[in-house]
């Protein structure tokens, strides 16, 4: 299932507060495309809710190509999806009750949808644990341990 032909203009006109940035235009499209309410300010763990099941919704997204670590390489990489251990744990426990997604977005070159992939936290959990052997410390104390994970693992 992919996304309807948007671009970040078109996506503007849906919610006029839509930022820059590509984690959070990702959201706004998901909440448009699944009829949710974007409300990344009520908890670290979830961007986006359905109001009347509780359901939580984790949007992480990408773009195809990136530009390499390094500014002088000018070497473009494939996208990855960054998880944090605690916020995939947190959902978990919520779809406990069946009430918790994560959502991929992939986005092209230009940061226009081009598909996107939802799918159960414990399918995730799995993942990470069988095929990129858990988590990793990402630097980030605040943050946790965390796993990136390719495209290519998901689409």
């Amino acid at each position: 299932m992919s996304f309807p032909d948007v671009t970040r203009r078109e996506m503007r006109r849906i919610d006029e507060r839509a930022g820059d940035e590509n984690g959070e235009f990702a959201e706004r499209l998901v909440a448009a495309h699944y009829g949710i309410t974007h409300a990344n300010d009520r908890a670290d763990w979830y961007d986006c809710v359905h109001e009347e099941r509780g359901t939580k919704y984790e949007v992480k997204a990408t773009q195809v190509r990136i530009d390499g670590l390094d500014p002088d390489s000018r070497v473009e990489v494939g996208g990855r999806f960054r998880l944090w251990e605690g916020q995939t744990r947190s959902l978990l426990n919520s779809d406990a009750q069946n009430t918790a997604w994560f959502v991929f977005v992939l986005l092209d070159e230009n940061g226009s949808p081009v598909d996107h992939r939802r799918m159960r936290p414990s399918t995730v959990w799995s993942l990470v644990r069988d095929e990129f052997g858990g988590w990793d410390n990402s630097g980030h104390r605040e943050m946790g341990r965390q796993q990136k994970i390719p495209i290519e693992a998901l689409f």
